[in-house]
Order: structure tokens, then sequence, then C-alpha cells
């Protein structure tokens, strides 16, 4: 075989590995792209979670908006949201009170039902007093401590109160009736009560 040859055949295997080589996949581009969909995926299932948590905190907050038995004192401009066991258990009645207005919550298990406490089952008074603001001291004041009372705050114009049962509201001998109204009584703490347009 003389250089010619040599050449020739050392020529053909340089252009047969370079053809080779052309045609050998690029591992590096697969595994940048094999990341990046990677990545994609990560990012999409962090998208769909977040928006997961919040179409079911959404969903909750408005199950439990619609759950909350609420009543709305118009004239006063208070809503008062009742804690659960309330729903379907009070009546509410409203008169007057030195220059403001009264709303009287009953037990209606008890109260216009038939028999002799059917005038019974008072649970609480809330309402507005005087035309005035006030602190709580200048009420407490000129309040004449006929009836126990809770001061809860003043508008530019009045001075809402919290009025507590002090009597007894229900027959003590009839045992139902009694367990029915205390259940009411001890979650009026529970009770919130929220301000609307009444500055």
């Amino acid at each position: 075989m003389n250089s010619r040859k040599l050449a020739d055949r050392i020529g053909n295997i340089d252009s047969r590995l370079i053809q080779q080589a052309e045609s050998l996949p690029d591992y590096s581009l697969r595994h940048r792209r094999n990341i990046f969909y990677r990545l994609m995926a990560c990012a999409a299932t962090i998208v769909l979670m977040l928006g997961s948590f919040a179409a079911g905190a959404t969903v909750f907050a408005k199950e439990a908006a619609v759950l909350q038995e609420s009543v709305s004192l118009e004239e006063i401009g208070l809503t008062l949201l009742l804690p659960e066991e309330w729903e379907g258990n009070y009546s509410v009645e409203m008169g007057e009170m030195d220059g403001g207005y009264l709303y009287t919550f009953y037990d209606n298990k008890i109260h216009g039902q038939e028999g002799e406490w059917s005038d019974g089952g008072a649970l609480f008074y809330i309402g507005t007093y005087g035309n005035t603001p006030m602190t709580e001291a200048e009420l407490d004041a000129e309040h004449d401590h006929a009836y126990a009372y809770k001061y809860l705050f003043s508008t530019n114009t009045t001075n809402y109160i919290m009025v507590y049962v002090s009597d007894v509201q229900y027959d003590p001998a009839d045992a139902k009736m009694a367990q029915h109204y205390e259940m009411l009584t001890r979650s009026i703490h529970n009770i919130k009560i929220v301000l609307e347009n009444a500055l």
C-alpha cells in the first residue's frame, strides 16, 4: 500500500467519523430539555395547588357566612351574629327606651307559648340610650341602676348598651324549659355585634 492509498483510506475514515458524529444525539440538549420540562411540571403543580387552596378557602368562607345566623336591627344600625345554636330558637321584638330603641331577644320555646310563662323567656335587651355620646363613666353616673347593663360603645348621636335579664324568665319546675333557656343564655357572650353606617 502506497502513501496515496493510505491517505485516501485515512480521509475516508475521517469523513465517516464526521458523518457519524453529526448523526449522534445531543445529550446535553436533551438533559436541558428534561430539566425545563420538570420545572414546568412543578410550576403547573404549584399553580394548581394554590388555585385549589384559594377556591376551597373562598367556598369555606361563603359557607361559613351563609351558616352564620344574623339579625339586622335596622333602626339602630346594628347586625348581631348569633351562635349556631340560636338558629330557630329565638325571636326579637322592638320597643322604645329613653329616646332610643330597645330590642328584646326571647327564647321562643317560652315566649308566646301557651301557659303562665308566655310573657317570659327574655334573654337580653340591646338598644340605644340618649341622643348625645357619653363615655361609660358618664352613662353609669346618669343611669338609675334599676337594671344591669353593659356599655357597648357610643356614636356621634347615641350610646349602645346591652341589658341583662335579672329576674326568672322560665318555669323552674320545667327541666326542659330551664335547660333550653340556659343553653341560650350561656352563649350570649359569643354574640358578635357589627356596627353598620351608624356614625
